[in-house]
């Protein structure tokens, strides 16, 4: 194991110093893998006369997308079931496309329950005991390579920068057309935010087909960008300020923890919803190789972000998928999560102990 030596802050100008950098390392997974065909998981849709879409709690911009696009674009009678919190910026995206955010169970019986963006239970939260009660009625498109059986019926690609790729997949296979008013720009939106607006490494050419395919449909980029990224309020910046002061350099420099209180929220006046896509900030340093954010929700529980660079022909990649897995979340290789039901400090203590377990002996 490693030995810990002091830490010290951002503006001392030192790292916290330990004996050696995180290797890449590897953990047992679950097997999740795709169990069905895009023409027959598309007959499952045409057949349904209504279908209810769920997706992860804190729905980001790929899981508000995906719903949006399937709502919009499915000739049925097609519900949307979130269980927030949902940023001010994608219920403006929403717009006039009804959908109900609670963490109670969903009214009704539909015939067929689609699940985008996760196939995790732990992600699916209070819907879990709903959705296993349906299990037969799941259909699943999931771009993570973490999962449980939640859908019998499921396609799993990795290869897939965004969810909103799989459900234009579906929305292909089904013959529609996506030209329709809104569903361009939900689908857009999931793939611009998946790959950080075309910069993250999972921007590869077919992320760029799709890019190119949506513009060329009638989706205006730059108004896309101001509605997700410009329409922040003044507690984002504060949020940042303080997410920026906590930051902890541990592994020689190569990694960063930063850390919200509840009185970081209080004080700034920042929502949770507003933490999205702080963490890929020390990602600018360039010893830093991989970084992590550790907020308290309003129950007390801890939500853990984690993020890491591409490998170089200096460093092995840090896969925090699956650091995130021993935290009892999960992800992609490069952007991950977890909720933790323990306060900041114990969740820090599993942090460190996960990613020392990870650099070995």
């Amino acid at each position: 194991m490693l030995k810990q030596s002091g830490s010290v802050g951002l503006m001392s100008g030192r790292p916290m110093a330990h004996e050696s950098v995180l290797p890449r390392y590897s953990l047992h997974m679950e097997t999740y893998e795709t169990t069905t065909t895009w023409p027959d998981l598309a007959e499952r849709v045409r057949n349904a006369g209504s279908l209810l879409v769920v997706t992860h709690r804190k729905p980001d911009g790929d899981a508000m997308g995906s719903c949006l696009a399937l709502a919009r674009a499915l000739p049925q009678d097609v519900g949307i079931h979130l269980v927030g919190p949902i940023s001010s910026t994608l219920r403006m995206l929403a717009g006039d496309t009804p959908f109900t955010d609670s963490e109670t169970e969903p009214t009704g019986e539909p015939d067929l329950i689609i699940l985008v963006d996760t196939g995790a239970w732990v992600q699916v939260g209070p819907l879990s005991d709903w959705l296993k009660a349906r299990r037969d009625r799941i259909i699943g498109m999931d771009h993570h390579p973490v999962g449980n059986d939640i859908a019998p019926d499921r396609i799993i690609d990795t290869s897939c920068a965004s969810a909103t790729m799989m459900v234009l997949r579906l929305l292909d296979e089904l013959g529609i057309n996506i030209d329709e008013e809104g569903v361009g720009e939900a689908l857009f939106t999931g793939l611009a935010t998946d790959t950080g607006w075309f910069r993250h490494s999972n921007a590869d050419s077919a992320a760029f087909e799709m890019a190119s395919r949506l513009i060329k449909s009638g989706v205006d980029r730059d108004r896309m960008y101001r509605l997700l990224e410009e329409e922040g309020s003044p507690g984002k910046l504060g949020i940042l300020a303080r997410a920026l002061g906590s930051m902890e350099f541990v592994f020689d420099g190569t990694c960063v923890i930063m850390q919200l209180t509840g009185d970081d929220f209080a004080e700034t006046g920042a929502t949770r919803v507003e933490v999205e896509g702080l963490v890929n900030q020390p990602l600018s340093i360039s010893s830093v190789r991989a970084s992590f954010l550790l907020y308290a929700e309003e129950d007390g529980a801890t939500k853990i972000s984690l993020r890491s660079k591409p490998p170089t022909g200096e460093y092995e990649p840090i896969d925090v998928s699956e650091l995130a897995v021993k935290l009892g979340g999960g992800g992609h290789v490069r952007a991950s999560g977890a909720r933790l039901a323990q306060d900041l400090p114990t969740a820090h203590a599993k942090l460190m102990e996960a990613l020392s377990a990870a650099a070995g002996p």
